[in-house]
């Protein structure tokens, strides 16, 4: 990661504190790392989409300051954790608007994820098919549920996830593929 952990930190704090001109510098300090989620996540998405990484990383950020959750921050980590949700959680509701447009709103198509691809950026996987499926998951193993959102959503590596979670590599590569196999028989069910 390319932040300073101590510099996002002091700003998260000093944001809570009431600080005005902490906002502005943290949304500095991690834009280029937001920016990177975002596009990540976006190429995933199927064809047709036409969000821009820019208004992603914009509006979850102005999710994360109105919302309150800003004020429940801890540090970098946590900061990142929670802004990959309000990403995960636009999308979603992004992917809900577009059904509901369309003509059989209800009769949508699953598209099946192949186990070795969950998080590379060539996979289409239906994002409300994987959202349903993932509080599926976090019912069962919600760490499991957490690395497959930090990875696909998120768009973090192997040590990053295991760097925020503060777990080994080795345990988020060994739920990572549990948890990909598990999704892969719940998406391609029926």
């Amino acid at each position: 990661m390319s932040d300073t952990p101590s510099e996002v930190t002091v700003l998260i704090r000093r944001a809570q504190e009431g600080d005005p001109d902490a906002g502005p510098q943290l949304l500095e300090a991690v834009y280029q790392k937001l920016h990177q989620m975002a596009e990540k996540k976006l190429a995933q998405e199927q064809e047709g989409i036409t969000l821009q990484a820019t208004v992603l990383v914009h509006d979850a950020y102005l999710q994360l300051v109105r919302a309150g959750e800003a004020n429940n921050l801890n540090d970098r980590k946590h900061f990142y954790i929670v802004a990959a949700k309000v990403m995960r959680r636009m999308l979603i509701d992004r992917a809900r608007s577009r059904r509901a447009l369309k003509r059989g709103g209800h009769d949508w198509k699953r598209s099946a994820v192949e186990v070795d691809h969950v998080a590379d950026s060539g996979d289409n996987t239906d994002v409300l098919a994987l959202h349903e499926a993932l509080k599926k998951l976090a019912l069962l193993d919600p760490r499991q549920a957490e690395i497959v959102e930090m990875r696909y959503f998120g768009g973090y590596s192997v040590e990053e996830t295991a760097d925020l979670l503060g777990v080994s590599s080795s345990t988020v590569k060994q739920d990572f593929a549990s948890a990909k196999a598990w999704l892969y028989r719940e998406l391609t069910r029926g």
